[in-house]
């Protein structure tokens, strides 16, 4: 390849990673302003005498919304591998903002009754469709336009839009908790962020209309016919690799939601910490991997994708136990600490996990592969992973309990990672390569 070539395939992968970045920044900001809320909305659309059970009703609320992700991932990730990825995104991230913006617009359970809940449960619905299909096109973008030897460092653009996002949407609320009483945030305050999300779904969709498709899409286009049924052929030919991904996403997005969004849920429902303090620690522990995640992409593209995220894994097994039980003495000081701690490994595996997914499939089924896996891993890690530690607090009585369970979620990664073979050299581009043909091959030790 020559020196212009190399600089032009550059600068495409930096717009496409930018792409990847802002576009799924906006769409996890408008997901996850929902679970910021939820100490809020609880009394607002689930009226209860217990308002931990009220607690338990909205998050079931973010549930339903994940439920909803993997159909999402089939629908949209179908037409990615058929039509391209550049225009799924665009409609992904409209879907969301829609949705998004309709929530601030909802009348609450004191206005219509029953209704409030059902609307704003079908309106999350629609937000988990638009998520579904959004993660499978943003990494398949990023990491098919980046240089072979750099796919780790371009490909952590989907979790630095990840990261951007959900402290977004986690700055927007402390900021309107700092200046609004608790009345007037029960009141109108609520509403503010979800109408936010106007303007970005506008900035949104002009920057990815800007944005060229992925090399190898337009590739792999010209050379033969896109497939007829993308789900079908990768559940037939690449299942081991579905399965991988599921497992692998439910380790990483139940041990990150535990180290971040329910954290705000735990420290202020569960631990009594103030509301606006917890919402500042959530800013902070999720900006700082903004720092490591471009670090630890970069790193696995000299020592492997099997290594770093191995590693991560393992610091959640040793560390979970010991930063819950610092957070629950009693000091927001050592509870800032004792989380930071513990998103260190979080940002690690962030860093690398959405390119090792792409690596796992061949171009022509890429996007429904890594939409169906990552979703169905999503159902039973993010989605549930608030109510499932909430209800362990409840059921056990033990404020120690979700760290017991982020140390079970990072020992299935582990398994999983063990059963992998190393794709960090394999090439993307070339159909008869190993991550191509042979994505359920045996673990080979790097």
């Amino acid at each position: 390849m020559s020196t212009q070539a190399m600089r032009d395939r550059e600068r495409l992968a930096r717009r496409a990673s930018v792409a990847a970045s802002a576009g799924t920044a906006i769409e996890y900001y408008d997901f996850a302003i929902y679970g910021y809320l939820a100490v809020v909305l609880a009394p607002l659309f689930f009226p209860a005498g217990d308002s931990l059970v009220g607690l338990l009703g909205t998050l079931g609320v973010v549930a339903t919304g994940s439920l909803a992700r993997p159909l999402g991932g089939l629908i949209f990730g179908r037409i990615g591998d058929r039509r391209g990825r550049k225009a799924v995104l665009m409609a992904t991230v409209a879907v969301m903002g829609a949705a998004t913006i309709l929530t601030g617009i909802l009348p609450t359970y004191a206005s219509i009754g029953i209704g409030a809940p059902i609307l704003l449960t079908l309106l999350r619905i629609v937000q988990g469709l638009a998520a579904g299909g959004e993660i499978g096109g943003a990494a398949s973008l990023s990491t098919e336009s980046a240089p072979s030897r750099r796919r780790g460092l371009f490909g952590s653009a989907t979790s630095i839009g990840i990261s951007l996002g959900i402290a977004s949407a986690a700055g927007t609320v402390a900021i309107l908790s700092a200046l609004t009483s608790a009345q007037q945030m029960s009141s109108w305050g609520w509403r503010v962020p979800f109408l936010i999300a106007a303007p970005l779904l506008v900035g949104a969709v002009v920057y990815r209309m800007r944005v060229e498709d992925s090399p190898l899409f337009v590739q792999m286009a010209k050379n033969s016919t896109p497939p007829k049924a993308p789900v079908t052929e990768v559940l037939r030919t690449h299942k081991a690799s579905v399965l991988r991904v599921i497992g692998i996403a439910y380790s990483t997005m139940t041990t990150g939601g535990l180290a971040s969004v329910y954290l705000l849920v735990h420290l202020s429902a569960v631990l009594r910490y103030p509301l606006t303090g917890s919402l500042w620690l959530i800013v902070l522990i999720v900006l700082m991997p903004l720092a490591v995640i471009p670090w630890a992409g970069a790193l696995s593209d000299r020592l492997g994708r099997r290594r770093v995220l191995a590693s991560a894994m393992l610091g959640f097994v040793l560390l979970a136990v010991p930063c819950f039980w610092v957070m629950q003495q009693g000091s927001l000081v050592l509870a800032i600490v004792a989380a930071l701690v513990l998103n260190i490994p979080f940002s690690i595996q962030q860093g690398v996990v959405y390119t090792q997914y792409s690596e796992l499939f061949p171009t022509r089924v890429r996007y429904t592969g890594i939409s169906l896996g990552f979703n169905v891993g999503g159902v039973i890690g993010t989605g549930l992973v608030s109510l499932i530690a909430t209800g362990l607090v409840k059921v056990t009585g033990l404020t120690l309990s979700p760290a017991f369970y982020a140390v079970f979620a990072a020992l299935v990664g582990l398994v999983v990672v063990a059963t992998m073979h190393e794709t960090s050299r394999d090439d993307m581009a070339r159909e008869g390569s190993p991550a191509a043909d042979e994505p359920d091959s045996p673990p080979v030790r790097s």
